[in-house]
């Protein structure tokens, strides 16, 4: 997973905007790929075809990880007109007055599925025990604007702790689990913000656990 950290900016994202949260099945989800794809080019930095070559990817493996057993995918749109936005028609996932703000989507880690990126290679006993029950929950990609990264990041109507909590409720989640890149200290600060924690700091001590290119994160539900 990963996330675009902006330049602090004087405004931050409002409370009031009050996105509505909504789950797209895998049939709507082909039909709003593109608007998927605009979502994450809207929410990303660099050079243009440095995004460009990004959303291919993000569209590929959101397709790809769609076929999986259990998969869901939750939106967040706002309706009418965005207020950095002077013309909607324009606005990236547009569809009447409609605007996509974010995404996130995931599905449940078991003992019989194909592990995520070897994930079972790094997670604790604990966790592979809710793995096993059907308890753990992949979290694969949160897409949100920049600001939801640094702004109020701990208040509950942050747009990214909205839908990561939206989405381990609807399964029933003891606990999220998901991996970043470990150079990726962005996405790793926005995580901690939202409330995830490190494996490694619910390790048993003198539990060795090997070094590999993810850190693995853990959110408790309950």
């Amino acid at each position: 997973m990963s996330v675009h950290v902006p330049v602090p900016q004087e405004r931050g994202p409002s409370p009031l905007r009050a996105e509505q949260i909504l789950p797209l099945n895998r049939r709507r989800l082909e039909d709003r790929m593109q608007d998927l794809g605009d979502l994450y080019a809207a929410t990303q930095g660099g050079p243009s075809w440095e995004v460009t070559r990004g959303r291919r990817l993000f569209q590929r493996r959101l397709a790809a990880d769609a076929r999986r057993p259990g998969f869901a995918l939750l939106v967040a749109e706002v309706c009418g007109t965005r207020d950095d936005t002077p013309d909607d028609r324009t606005a990236p996932g547009a569809r009447g007055a409609a605007v996509l703000t974010g995404c996130a989507y995931g599905f449940p880690v078991t003992d019989h599925a194909s592990w995520w990126r070897g994930l079972d290679r790094y997670l604790p006993a604990d966790l592979a025990r809710l793995g096993a029950s059907g308890q753990l929950f992949a979290v694969a990609r949160i897409l949100v604007a920049p600001e939801v990264c640094t702004r109020r990041r701990n208040a509950d109507w942050n747009l990214a702790r909205r839908l990561q909590t939206r989405l381990l409720a609807d399964h029933g989640a003891a606990a999220g689990v998901t991996l970043v890149d470990r150079t990726d200290t962005a996405t790793l600060t926005a995580l901690c913000g939202w409330g995830w924690r490190y494996v490694e700091e619910d390790t048993a001590p003198g539990t060795v656990l090997p070094a590999f290119p993810w850190r693995v994160l853990t959110l408790v539900t309950r």
